[in-house]
This record gives structure tokens, sequence and C-alpha cells, in this order.
């Protein structure tokens, strides 16, 4: 008899829907992961908003953390019982992005990853297919509270990022949005010794900044964020004007005027490290790039083991972070709530205590 278990699908755009379905099933070199917590990402939303990313009857979530159910002969180092967070990547192995080990560059990345094309983790029980130890599943120390780890692989982006765009101590670094990723640069950040200031229009978001660290915050509804910046950090001359001092700004908002103020907030010859995913293409004057001569970069993914690390250390705090928790029954309650970007931050679902029922 085939074991059912309950999971939060995508039925198309603007619409979720918890369903009974059948549990993963699990080979040789797998792991089944009872689901604790799964939070609602970003790209979650830009999926339950526009469809994007995701075929309709996807499994969304792929923010976790849990409880190791059962697993394959071959899976050596992992026990059932064990804590554990982890992500299931789909990669060719073949590309020359591969080759170079840039994985994320990987073009079959989201067709078969937890989450995207393979079953996510909104459900009470996930799959990491592959699993290897340190690689796609993680322990669990128990100085990080479920909640923390439930928030690991969007605080390895923040950790990520940071380290990609060469942050020292001392360094004035601008966030621009302070959502979940903005508040992972944030704290990763702080905890290497930079000042940093925090921009956004939800006072909710700009408390929760403050919390994590902050040096300040400004909320963009109440004037120009461009000259509180300047009066911050100090006005640098360019070629054919004057701009912030800012050495690093980390674009987390995703929002066409946030991109374009990086560019002005920026000194010149600084770090912009474009982090948020927009919706919508951003129109820029791009001879601020020629005259300033910015580095800019992406970022995508995260180490999992270094971040586990740091938030065991005390560096990274995930618990300031989540603003609201939903059961899984209620996941079209929790992505209307994380929708709200004026009232939350991190969006978290908590799944019943109970197996998967048959």
């Amino acid at each position: 008899m085939v074991e059912m278990m309950r999971a939060a699908l995508l039925e198309e755009a603007g619409s979720i829907r918890v369903s009974n379905v059948p549990r993963p099933a699990i080979g040789r070199g797998d792991v089944l992961i009872r689901v604790g917590r799964c939070g609602i990402c970003g790209s979650d939303m830009h999926s339950y908003a526009t469809g994007m990313y995701v075929e309709p009857g996807q499994i969304m979530g792929h923010e976790f953390m849990g409880w190791v159910a059962d697993l394959g002969v071959n899976v050596a180092g992992i026990s059932v019982g064990d804590r554990v967070t982890g992500f299931s990547a789909s990669v060719c192995g073949a590309c020359e992005a591969c080759a170079r080990g840039d994985f994320q560059l990987c073009s079959k990345l989201f067709t078969g990853s937890t989450g995207y094309g393979a079953p996510g983790a909104l459900a009470e029980y996930v799959k990491i297919e592959n699993a290897e130890l340190g690689l796609n599943v993680h322990k669990l120390p128990e100085a990080i509270s479920d909640v923390s780890a439930a928030m690991i692989e969007p605080f390895s982006i923040g950790v990520s990022a940071v380290e990609r765009a060469g942050v020292q101590p001392g360094d004035r670094v601008v966030v621009l949005g302070a959502g979940m990723i903005g508040n992972a640069c944030l704290q990763a950040a702080r905890a290497v010794g930079a000042t940093v200031l925090a921009v956004d229009v939800s006072s909710t978001r700009l408390v929760v900044a403050m919390a994590s660290g902050a040096d300040d915050v400004f909320d963009a509804r109440d004037g120009d964020a461009l000259e509180w910046v300047k009066a911050k950090f100090g006005v640098t001359k360019h070629h054919y004007g004057e701009g912030g001092s800012a050495d690093v700004v980390f674009e987390a908002a995703g929002v066409p005027a946030t991109i374009r103020q990086s560019l002005d907030m920026i000194r010149p010859g600084g770090t912009i490290c474009i982090v948020g995913l927009p919706e919508h293409e951003a129109p820029i004057d791009t001879s601020r790039i020629v005259h300033k001569m910015p580095v800019i970069i992406g970022s995508l993914g995260g180490d999992f083991a270094a971040t586990i690390n740091r938030m065991e250390a005390g560096l990274l705090n995930g618990d300031l972070l989540c603003t609201h928790s939903f059961p899984l029954e209620q996941a079209a309650e929790a992505f209307e709530a994380q929708r709200n970007a004026d009232r939350t931050v991190k969006v978290m679902i908590e799944m019943p205590a109970s197996s998967a029922i048959r």
C-alpha cells in the first residue's frame, strides 16, 4: 500500500492547495527527512505570484529542517533520528560550469532540485537524493534552534554574498531591502566587522534589522535614501557629480528603484552585490558604471557548512527574523501573509507532529 503524506502544492499562480500525495520512495543512496519547519522563500513568492521557476503541481519549499526518517543502505555517516537540513541539487555534471566546479551555474539546477522540479519541503517528508553528509545533508548542532535551523539555506546566501563581495572589517556597507536575504547579508557583514546601514519601506523589517545588528536604518517612505546614506557615510565626488561613499552595497530588494540607487550609493571602485530577484527589468544609467567603475556581482546559493558554524558560534540569529508561523494546513494563508512585506520578514510553516498517513 502506498504511504501518503500532506503537502502544499502550487496549483497555479496565486493558488496553493494542501493535498494528500505519495510519500517519497527512497533509493539506496537517498535520505528521507521528516520535516519539522519550512520557511517561505522570496523565490517561492515569485513562483506564487507569477508562476515563474516551477510548473503547476510543484510541492514548494526548500528552506527546512527535520529529522532523518529513513535512509538507503549506501548512505554513510547519517542515522535515523539525526536532526538535519539539506538541499538536493540537480546538476548535469557534464557542462562547462560543472567542470569548473561552478555547480550553481549549471543550466539543470532548477529542473530537479528541492522545491524546483523535485518535490520540496512544504510537506511532511522530503527526500534528498544521493545523500552525502557535509555536501547535501548537514547535521544540526543542538545550539541552533529549530527556527534558525530552517533558515540555514537563506542565511547561507547572505554568508556567501558577503564573502563574494569581499567585505572587510570597517567597511561601510548598505543593505537595500531588509527582508530575509537582506537581514542575512546584514548579519553576515556585521559578523565580519563592517558598519551596516539598512534601507526598506517596511517598519516591521527595519525594527528587525536593528535587532539584527544594523548600525542604523532608514524608512525610504520618509525621504531620500541616497541623501541619508550620504549623510551617514559621507559624499564622494566622481567624474560628473557626487554620490555616496559605501564600500559595498547589497541590493536585496529586487526592485528597479533600489537597483538604480545602488549605483549612486556606491563609491567609485566599490562593490555592488545583487542578491534580490526582480520580477521586472530595471533601466539603469550605465554611465555610472563607466565613470565609477564599481565591481558588480551576482550571488546565488551558499555554503551550508560555513553558515552552520557561524550560527553555532552565535554570529547569526534566525530567531529574530521569524515574524509569523502557520501550520501546514494553512499554507495558503501563510503565502498571503508573506506577500505582505510591510508586516513580515520570514513566514514559517510547521509540519504536523504525526507521521505520514496511510
